[in-house]
């Protein structure tokens, strides 16, 4: 029997008996749950919030009807199952170093009949300007909303900027994380420091991200050689690492200094943003751009060490992909607090973004250069991440906790890879 439907800008479609059901699927599968993700950019940014919520669209398609709106400064990703609305946004804040692209008129109208639509919506991170949109719309609409929080505070240089994330983490934030119907960290350190503030209408749970060791694994050594005669680096100087956004928060201008201090070092940087490497004039720096996937992991095979001075972050996914290529990871203090304790693997050293010292660093990577037991130690770091974080089990936790929300059950989620 033949049904009217009419398809709506949302990207679900609405049944002549009043249902919604996404585009393209048939009345047998109308039951499923209709999952509205919102993220700020698509994992083609390159950003670890977009990738991880990529990871997960991909495999919570196969029991829900997933939509996924996204700012359209970059193309929306081929994910079987997964229907991507980018919207018309401006950038230019990213330029400054912030993230937060601003949807047209035409986005806020999307959003809206959006969230009416779905059953359920899932944030990642509220501070985003359609993220905060979404989340007082699904309140309206009374629908379940279960916000993934990925950072905290940020020690930026900046006192302004310093200040204005404090004053929006503990207003906006305390007020919306307090209102979602489940709040999950990917860091403990991040986790702590929101309940020093914020009241949750149910226990925040801690889920780590998982890895696609499909993609990120290890080599021998002499693949590790060959690798670097491929990206034309010396096969007996020592490599060191950085991947992600060339913004502040990550350390760059701290890396630059180290850089300058040991030429003799290889220091190679994977990623883009307003900071540019190249400008630093160094011959032993060397700069990869629009790199992903398999691409991406050849890197982190033939390094020595990833170096990640970060700071105001959770726990950020080039950890956990350097790992599970067998390269430990030398990080701040604060960075390494995100994660778990693994020693040989996740190397912490103390980090002031306001009182910058080299020397600590400096020495910690020596001493890992200097250990003969390396290679034992990159077997251990793959085994580690294949067994800490695992992406399926991760998505099934989601599963469950999204048709919890959705029945009259209480919530008792307590996954194996997170309490």
């Amino acid at each position: 029997m033949e049904t009217d439907s009419i398809s709506t800008p949302s990207g679900f479609r609405v049944l002549k008996d009043g249902v919604t059901q996404r585009s393209g699927t048939s009345t047998a599968r109308q039951n499923r749950k209709r999952l509205l993700l919102l993220t700020h950019y698509y994992p083609a940014h390159r950003g670890g919030i977009e990738i991880v919520a990529g990871q997960l669209a991909s495999r919570l398609a196969a029991n829900s009807e997933v939509l996924w709106l996204a700012a359209d400064c970059d193309p929306p990703p081929d994910i079987p199952g997964v229907v991507c609305r980018p919207q018309h946004a401006w950038n230019g804040l990213e330029t400054k170093g912030l993230p937060w692209p601003i949807w047209s008129l035409q986005g806020w109208r999307n959003l809206k009949r959006a969230v009416a639509e779905c059953d359920i919506l899932h944030v990642h991170d509220f501070i985003y300007p359609a993220n905060l949109a979404a989340i007082l719309l699904a309140r309206h609409f009374e629908k379940p909303v279960v916000i993934t929080q990925h950072i905290g505070d940020i020690e930026y240089r900046s006192l302004l900027l310093r200040t204005i994330l404090k004053t929006v983490n503990r207003t906006l934030g305390r007020l919306l994380l307090g209102k979602a119907s489940q709040v999950i960290f990917i860091s403990p350190r991040v986790k702590n420091a929101f309940e020093s503030f914020a009241r949750f209408s149910r226990r925040p749970l801690y889920w780590p991200n998982g890895v696609d060791t499909r993609t990120f694994r290890p080599v021998d050594p002499v693949a590790r050689t060959a690798l670097r005669d491929t990206h034309g680096l010396s096969a007996n100087k020592p490599v060191l690492l950085f991947v992600g956004r060339f913004v502040e928060r990550k350390g760059l201008h701290f890396i630059q200094q180290m850089a300058q201090a040991r030429p003799e070092w290889q220091w190679c940087f994977a990623g883009w943003g307003p900071i540019d490497p190249a400008a630093w004039n160094l011959p032993n720096v060397h700069i990869w751009k629009g790199l992903q996937g398999d691409s991406l992991a050849a890197l982190y095979r033939l390094a020595d060490l990833l170096i990640l001075p970060s700071h105001g972050e959770g726990f950020p996914l080039v950890v956990q992909e350097a790992l599970a290529c067998g390269t430990p990871a030398v990080v701040s203090e604060e960075t390494a607090a995100g994660g778990p304790t693994i020693p040989g693997c996740i190397i912490p050293v103390p980090f002031s973004p306001l009182h910058p010292d080299s020397a600590p660093w400096l020495a910690a990577i020596e001493n890992c250069l200097n250990n003969e037991n390396r290679e034992d130690c990159r077997h251990e770091c793959a085994e580690k991440a294949d067994s800490l974080w695992n992406w399926m089990q991760l998505a099934n936790s989601y599963g469950e906790l999204f048709e919890q929300l959705l029945s009259t059950k209480p919530c008792s989620i307590d996954p194996k890879n997170g309490s």
